[in-house]
């Protein structure tokens, strides 16, 4: 009779082989050879390793590779793209493969030898879309359809795209952002929300925005050819301190070209009106280099710029009052990364942004309803724009066990200049230190722990053009402590919560105006906010979302501080704004969506309404509710013909009697029009594309003549079309667009927002057809 234990192992041996024959995750390559004395160990006990090489499509190793094992430790590929993972008990188990300018790859396996060989891993470069990964929503890197709530991805091709039609940071983020308030074609943002509320602007990170003087310029920090991508959270956020009741932007910069010493694009283009040519030629050269030598990678950016004098779609010169008209801007990036070892890594990041006006023209007074501001001719200097934005970075990543850590050290200091009247000064410096942790809670649900603190010191004051002070100086001191959670239960449903706290420290300076002296306080206050949502997305066509979130603003205090009232008189404490939202979105092989319906209230919202002597404004603080609808669709038929379109619907209602009716209308200020913007990419063959976009503004006119003011003019509202073509040869990509294809003629919503006040100044047209010329060499 034969050998018991032989027949026990041949038949333990052909079970297993049977079990990975039926698993699609596996094949030859990722399989030991058998040997029977395995299979007699305890599976439950042995500690085993796995291990493998990381390759890109062309064969050549991938180094920095990150190989993780789901709800486990981690490691990193070495410069030669092999890696190994030790200390593993047989089972089966989930290993993500993720690299920077790589599609993310996952496989499930099943251990079952001392030495798991998994031979080649081919990594294949990314093609944005729905799947991209985003860190800015929860501070974890995950992709999109693991986020239970709304993220709007403007990937590079998207960015480069509309850059090249019109490389305003706002027009570009009005044609993709659902719910965030229209260009207003100018220096300026200062009306801009993202549904209805106050949002907080970064780059890597980097707080841009001013909260305590809103210098209306966060969004126009750093020229768009330096960023590679935007992640923007619809929405409040509990996971961001002040500013972020309506959501977070996050402009993120380029990165390194890895696996080459060094890659180069060039992009040159020429801009001029269609309408009336004279003196409207503009230019913007950029350069950008990047690549890796071993252990450290860069990037660098250098872009100068030029615009003429923008025309209206009669010829007519706009009012250059806060205007991008006869601006010369400059933006230079650099970036520095040194691997130290596998598992640790060192970034430098430094930004150098400056856009100044040098107009021949001065603006005129507006009449609403009758004839805009123009500009004519003069000597005045008129010289608005934001003469530095310097950003600086210092980023650590780390491994340590199963913890991976993050810690940032920043400094911004930003100058401000509001034509000829005066000018803000607002620094921040601070510090971010962020951990992730992954357990399992039994043998198959994932949890992650996120948690941190945050320290900011922010510093701001308005002064006249010869330094005098319009508003008392102003300084802010956060720390802030917050935790969140992730729970994966049974693959398919996503479970999050997380709560912030915040200690803020709030001192005034003295203030000296027209004799009158204002003493300065001081105010001490917390903010504590939370989160929780889920997400469900076993099915790519349907996957639903539910969420809750708090964030938080404490309003632009400056605005009336500067009119000599005492920061008792406002009380500056954080306004909490509670945002539910709903949503549904997937994808199969030619379409991709997502819509949302959301619903925002705030106990204490913040209006501002201006007083009969211009540039003087009162705050109302009543209860606020806001309500909408996003929609964003894309859809790909064929081949050579994709289809997008992204609508925002919202409206609400104030308290102004606080009794519980909420029956006064919000004012346009607040409220959006709604928005649909349609877009069509033809690609006549491999080398040329035509792409297409129409976008329509609602009108909204909802207040009495009577009640005219700051917010309650009529919105008009406006359709643009845009166009561009792009032929590629080897090397060079040609382009030209066109910019207001029909030459519409329009006011900006602000310009009708601001309507008659402050004489009327505000109240321009917006700019007639211009054509762009460009050519770009990728090297």
């Amino acid at each position: 009779m034969a050998n018991p234990q032989y027949h026990m192992a041949k038949i333990t041996a052909i079970l297993l082989c049977c079990s990975f024959s039926l698993s699609p995750t596996l094949n030859a390559n990722s399989l030991a050879i058998w040997n029977p004395a395995v299979t007699l160990r305890s599976l439950g006990q042995q500690q085993c390793s796995i291990s493998g090489r990381v390759v890109d499509p062309n064969g050549l190793p991938l180094a920095n590779v990150r190989i993780q094992l789901r709800g486990l430790n981690s490691t990193r590929s070495d410069k030669d793209g092999y890696f190994e993972l030790t200390g593993i008990n047989y089972g089966k188990y989930q290993l993500i493969w993720s690299c920077v300018g790589f599609e993310s790859v996952s496989r499930d396996i099943e251990i079952v030898h001392e030495q798991h060989q998994l031979g080649l891993i081919t990594l294949q470069a990314k093609q944005h879309s729905l799947d991209e990964v985003v860190v800015t929503a929860s501070r974890l890197a995950e992709h999109i359809n693991e986020v239970p709530s709304s993220v709007t991805y403007i990937g590079g091709k998207a960015l480069d795209q509309q850059r090249q039609i019109n490389d305003n940071l706002p027009n570009i983020l009005m044609q993709k952002v659902p719910s965030i308030s229209p260009s207003e074609e100018s220096q300026n943002n200062f009306i801009a929300k993202i549904r209805g509320r106050n949002f907080l602007v970064l780059i890597d990170g980097i707080p841009q925005s001013t909260p305590l003087r809103n210098g209306g310029r966060d969004l126009r920090t750093i020229d768009a050819s330096a960023i590679d991508h935007i992640e923007v959270v619809n929405g409040a956020t509990a996971m961001y301190g002040n500013g972020a009741a309506g959501g977070v932007i996050n402009y993120i910069t380029k990165k390194p070209q890895k696996g080459k010493k060094i890659s180069s694009s060039t992009y040159f283009n020429n801009t001029l009106s269609l309408v009336k040519p004279n003196e409207t030629y503009g230019y913007n050269i950029s350069q950008v280099f990047s690549g890796q030598i071993e252990k450290w990678d860069y990037v660098v950016q250098g872009k100068i710029g030029h615009t003429g004098a923008i025309r209206s779609s009669d010829g007519t010169v706009v009012s250059p009052f806060y205007g991008l008209g006869e601006t010369r801007s400059y933006n230079t990036m650099a970036k520095m990364g040194y691997q130290i070892a596998p598992e640790h890594r060192l970034e430098f990041m430094g930004n150098y942004y400056r856009s100044l006006q040098d107009s021949k023209y001065v603006g005129t007074t507006g009449d609403f309803g009758h004839s805009p501001a123009i500009g004519i001719p003069s000597d005045t200097v008129i010289n608005g724009g934001t003469p530095y934005n310097k950003a600086f970075h210092l980023k650590y990543d780390g491994q340590y066990g199963k913890t991976a850590a993050s810690l940032s050290l920043y400094y911004e200091d930003m100058n401000t200049v509001f034509e000829t009247y005066n000018q803000t000064y607002s620094d921040h410096q601070g510090a971010r230190l962020n951990f992730n942790t992954p357990f399992r809670l039994g043998t198959s649900t994932p949890l992650s722990l996120i948690y941190g603190v945050d320290l900011l010191k922010d510093h701001t004051v308005q002064k006249t053009m010869k330094d005098d002070l319009v508003t008392p100086d102003m300084n802010m001191d956060n720390i802030a402590f917050y935790l969140q959670s992730k729970l994966n239960i049974a693959t398919n449903w996503i479970l999050k919560g997380g709560l912030r706290y915040e200690n803020i420290r709030f001192k005034v300076g003295d203030l000296t105006k027209g004799g009158k002296l204002t003493v300065g306080e001081r105010n001490n206050s917390d903010a504590f906010v939370f989160n929780m949502a889920t997400r469900y997305n076993k099915y790519n066509y349907l996957q639903p979302f539910a969420s809750f979130s708090q964030g938080y603003s404490i309003g632009d205090v400056g605005l009336i501080l500067r009119n000599g009232v005492p920061l008792s008189q406002i009380d500056p404490k954080p306004v909490v704004v509670n945002n539910f939202e709903i949503g549904l979105n997937g994808r199969m092989t030619m379409w991709d969506y997502q819509l949302t319906g959301y619903y925002s209230t705030s106990k204490k919202g913040n209006t501002f309404a201006e007083t009969s002597a211009p540039g003087n404004y009162e705050l109302i603080q009543v209860p606020q509710r806001i309500y909408g609808l996003e929609f964003v669709g894309n859809l790909r038929p064929t081949q050579w013909l994709s289809i997008g379109t992204v609508l925002g619907y919202m409206d609400g209602r104030q308290d102004l009697k606080n009794d519980g009716s909420y029956k006064d209308k919000l004012d346009n200020s607040i409220i959006s029009p709604f928005k649909i913007n349609l877009n069509t990419d033809f690609k006549l063959t491999d080398r040329w594309n035509i792409y297409l976009q129409y976008l329509h503004l609602g009108g909204r006119d909802v207040f009495p003549a009577a009640e005219y003011n700051y917010g309650k003019y009529p919105i008009s509202g406006y359709n643009l079309v845009d166009f561009q073509t792009r032929y590629k040869y080897q090397k060079l990509t040609f382009l030209f667009s066109i910019n207001n294809l029909f030459n519409a003629n329009y006011y900006p919503t602000h310009a009708e927002v601001r309507g008659a006040t402050n004489e009327g100044r505000y109240y321009i047209k917006g700019r007639g057809t211009m054509a762009n010329f460009g050519v770009q060499l990728d090297i």
